[in-house]
């Protein structure tokens, strides 16, 4: 009885959240479910990207995120339940394009005709803070170097910006780091069917 019970539940909220939901938000709380109900999916923080199996939120420059442990200590820690939506998470633009870029990333290609290519990695900001630091920069000293205001150095390192196209290639040469990374093509099946996607789609998605 429990497990019809679960079932339906989970159906309804699927089918809520699939009617109400943006698809990045709504990829990020059915990896949150899955990982809460059945442990197989982990979890991402929202400042680095990386996946994890816990998650802290915190509140960082104004925004509350649920970010991983080595990201907690860059803010104070929000009590609240995981998957509760609040101000500077979901609707972080930060955020959703990171995990834009992780859907079409796992989007259906073909992996033999579809070359490699490059993209801004999702921990730029700790890649640039922790280059600055090892030279004895200050914000400041880095935004004179390559020629934009402490500011953006800050927002660049909370990830509260991305780098233009114009800006990766000075911070890359002036830090001696790569803000850039190689990604493989993934082939993944589409979901095609007209029934709503159910957990078990899900987990089997992630298994292959």
């Amino acid at each position: 009885m429990r497990s019809e019970s679960f079932s339906w539940n989970s159906r309804i909220w699927l089918s809520s959240i699939e009617s109400h939901c943006c698809r990045e938000t709504r990829s990020l709380y059915i990896r949150q479910l899955l990982f809460r109900l059945t442990g197989l999916v982990s979890l991402i923080c929202e400042l680095c990207g990386k996946e994890t199996p816990r998650t802290r939120t915190v509140a960082i420059e104004g925004s509350v995120l649920s970010v991983c442990a080595d990201c907690a200590k860059f803010g104070s820690e929000v009590a609240g339940p995981i998957g509760v939506r609040r101000p500077g998470t979901a609707g972080n633009p930060v955020v959703a394009q990171r995990l834009e870029r992780r859907q079409q990333r796992m989007s259906e290609r073909d992996v033999y005709t579809t070359p490699a290519t490059e993209e801004l990695a999702e921990d730029f900001g700790v890649r640039i803070r922790q280059a600055r630091e090892a030279r004895g920069w200050k914000q400041a000293d880095l935004g004179t170097k390559v020629n934009e205001r402490e500011s953006v150095i800050a927002k660049l390192e909370t990830q509260a910006m991305v780098p233009t196209d114009a800006m990766i290639p000075k911070l890359e040469k002036t830090l001696g780091i790569k803000l850039r990374e190689r990604v493989e093509p993934v082939a993944v099946k589409k979901h095609t069917g007209r029934t709503p996607m159910t957990l078990g789609d899900l987990i089997r998605m992630d298994e292959e």
